[in-house]
């Protein structure tokens, strides 16, 4: 899935789309946390600089310039799953670099954690995964918009997450 169908699903995060590529800087993140990110994430990132669902669910963005920032905070939040892994709490998930690992790109307002579960070859095919506040794990074959727009249309159950999110008519947080 695309941004593209992602905005069809949420129209009102039409209306903050960034006519040109922010520009961020893929090479330098790619280098330091050891993956390049799926294409639909650079794209969101590239024409959104901040989302925030249903004053809910907020995707780490990075900012053109401050890189640094956006993978100090995935680095926050992979310290955090190996706490959770080294105390038997992960339900069998690491943290990237691992095989297989775990590499955060959401959080919420209640510490749910969404995650792309990294391994093979082609990040575009990366499930992602919840990680509920009460610690409820669920994996969901779809990638960053395909999943977003699902829990938008209904057609992805909100498994681990309060039953009305996202609402009948969600809002978009977000900056042009």
């Amino acid at each position: 899935m695309t941004l593209r169908d992602l905005e069809a699903a949420l129209p009102a995060l039409r209306e903050f789309r960034l006519p040109v590529p922010r520009g961020i800087d893929w090479s330098r993140i790619e280098r330091e946390l050891g993956l390049r990110p799926p294409a639909d994430f650079m794209e969101l990132s590239e024409h959104y600089s901040l989302l925030v669902l249903d004053e809910f669910l907020s995707v780490h963005i990075p900012d053109p310039g401050t890189e640094e920032e956006f993978i100090s905070v995935a680095g926050e939040f992979l310290s955090d799953l190996d706490s959770l892994r080294a105390a038997g709490m992960s339900h069998g998930y690491v943290p990237h670099p691992a095989d297989g690992g775990l590499f955060p790109w959401a959080d919420s307002v209640e510490g749910d954690t969404w995650y792309w579960k990294t391994g093979g070859p082609d990040p575009d095919t990366w499930p992602v995964v919840v990680s509920g506040h009460n610690d409820d794990w669920f994996e969901v074959d779809a990638g960053l918009t395909a999943y977003l727009a699902g829990l938008v249309r209904g057609t992805i159950p909100p498994d681990g997450l309060p039953p009305d999110f996202p609402g009948r008519t969600p809002t978009v947080e977000a900056q042009l």
